[in-house]
């Protein structure tokens, strides 16, 4: 229900919207700069924005007068003779038309009244706003991918701070276990235990440096950058991404690049339409030539010049691109985009909700994450404690190194997913930060 409120609300509130400002890094902010110019599809897109303006200008050029030049010869068979009858009983053949036949020329068409031409500009046009539209909804895609490589990497860098304590720790414990087994204070069992969750600290480790491995080949894939650590960004502002949701819905419905695209599909196919209806229409043309060429008494041999200047209107009776047809099918093109408005629109609100379901559950688990940690480095340092004096077993000890380690780690994957779900947010309103 709450859905097809807001579908019913959001319009009423569009006029007046502006975009909300975000504060980002100006590392990030350069980062995004360099996929802009770095990553190949953005030069694709941009060279599909400029093949909708040649399309644009060829439109335009249907306005514009068409000359051609013609150059034939024929040869005629039989050539038409009639006999005059020239005194004394003589006769002689005359020709109307010669055997050969000479023709050099220019021609000029000059369209006066055409209305097609506006439609096919018209929908030219519409194409273009489409493919800007393209890669504008690129670009933020783009940009909002950087931005969560670009954490990604910074909360990997602190998992990694986090895991090489949780490393130190266990490394201290297992010498101090080693002594307590020397002493006959400490079973074996103690020791390859305590070796076992070493281990298994170290492979976690690696497993984090290989994903920040990996995440360092996306930046470098996406900005051309190459090699690794360069980023030396660590602060994450509880700040960030940070938007205000009370007009989030409205903003998104202004300023979202799906629903503009959609909208541009609409609005092309109208102009379907319009050139459907306009091919019934006849056309004005203006016509002019001149030329040399033979053919003309008394001396048909003999080329001459000439030229001619006319007009003519050509009406459509039954064409073979058959409008009637082409008509229907633009209406179903029209019905089907407003249809995918529609259900844009449906899946723009749902996206929203979830977003905002997300921010709320990860801030009231972020909220709790500090005190946990408090809690577990407390339980961890009297567990460090008795173990000294023997009132604890070493899977007391160990269970409560470990449980402070996942506290640390699952307030930074809060965090992160927090900023995750502000991030989607923003996307899914059309916010542009860079």
């Amino acid at each position: 229900m709450r859905v097809f409120v807001l579908i019913f609300v959001i319009p009423f509130l569009l006029p007046g919207l502006k975009a909300q400002e975000i504060a980002v890094p100006g590392t990030l902010k350069g980062f995004v700069g360099q996929s802009f110019q770095k990553y190949p599809r953005v030069a694709e897109m941009v060279d599909l924005v400029r093949m909708s303006e040649v399309k644009v200008s060829l439109g335009k050029a249907g306005y514009l007068p068409v000359a051609s030049g013609d150059l034939s010869y024929r040869r005629q068979y039989p050539t038409p003779t009639i006999q005059f009858p020239m005194g004394q009983g003589q006769l002689q053949d005359i020709r109307f038309l010669p055997a050969d036949n000479y023709n050099a020329s220019v021609s000029l068409v000059q369209p006066v009244i055409d209305l097609r031409t506006s439609a096919t500009v018209n929908k030219a046009k519409s194409e273009l706003e489409t493919s800007k539209d393209n890669l504008e909804n690129f670009k933020i895609q783009l940009a909002y991918q950087v931005a969560q490589v670009y954490y990604s990497i910074i909360f990997l860098n602190k998992s990694l701070v986090v895991q090489q304590e949780q490393i130190n720790l266990l490394q201290s414990t297992l010498q101090q276990i080693t002594v307590k087994v020397k002493n006959g204070d400490a079973l074996s069992y103690d020791l390859v235990s305590t070796q076992v969750k070493y281990t298994n600290a170290e492979n976690f480790y690696t497993d984090l440096t290989t994903q920040l491995n990996k995440q360092y080949n996306m930046l470098g894939m996406l900005t051309g950058n190459s090699g690794s650590r360069y980023l030396s960004d660590t602060v994450v502002d509880q700040s960030t991404f940070g938007v205000a949701t009370d007009s989030i819905m409205a903003l998104a419905y202004q300023n979202n690049p799906e629903l503009r695209v959609a909208g541009d599909k609409i609005r092309s196919a109208s102009w379907d339409i319009v050139s459907a209806n306009r091919n019934f229409l006849p056309t004005m043309n203006l016509m002019a030539g001149l030329g040399v060429k033979n053919g003309f008494m008394p001396n048909i041999d003999a080329a001459a010049f000439n030229y001619y200047v006319g007009g003519g209107i050509t009406i459509p009776i039954l064409a073979a691109s058959r409008p009637g047809l082409q008509k229907k099918m633009a209406t179903i093109q029209l019905n089907a985009s407003k249809q995918a408005l529609e259900a844009q629109k449906v899946n723009l609100n749902k996206d929203l909700l979830n977003a905002l379901d997300d921010i709320a559950k990860n801030q009231k688990k972020l909220a709790g994450a500090d005190t946990l940690i408090r809690q577990a480095q407390l339980a961890r340092e009297l567990a460090a404690d008795r173990y000294k004096y023997g009132v604890i077993t070493n899977l007391d000890l160990l269970t409560s190194l470990t449980n402070y380690k996942d506290a640390q780690l699952s307030r930074l994957q809060f965090e992160y997913n927090l900023l995750l779900s502000r991030m989607e947010l923003c996307r899914l309103a059309g916010i542009r930060w860079w």
